[in-house]
């Protein structure tokens, strides 16, 4: 349970960032990959490119993922 309230939580803030602060998400990501430089991925500037779409999704994905924790705390009394 507390795997989906993390993953709902990493996706609404992704989201959020997404969507109304891009240059702050950039930033972030250059501080990973400078960080971890061995792992980075150049997939960084196709996701900006399509960053509304990305953030839109990734606050439907954190919606659903909070329905579900509600869903089951409400059915199994957690």
């Amino acid at each position: 349970m507390w795997f989906l309230v993390l993953a709902g939580t990493v996706a609404l803030l992704g989201g959020v960032l997404f969507l109304f602060s891009p240059k702050t998400l950039h930033q972030l990501s250059s501080k990973i990959n400078t960080a971890i430089d061995k792992m980075s991925v150049s997939i960084d500037e196709k996701v900006y490119k399509l960053r509304i779409g990305v953030g839109v999704s990734l606050l439907l994905v954190s919606a659903l993922l909070f329905f579900i924790v509600y869903y089951l705390t409400k059915k199994y009394a957690l």
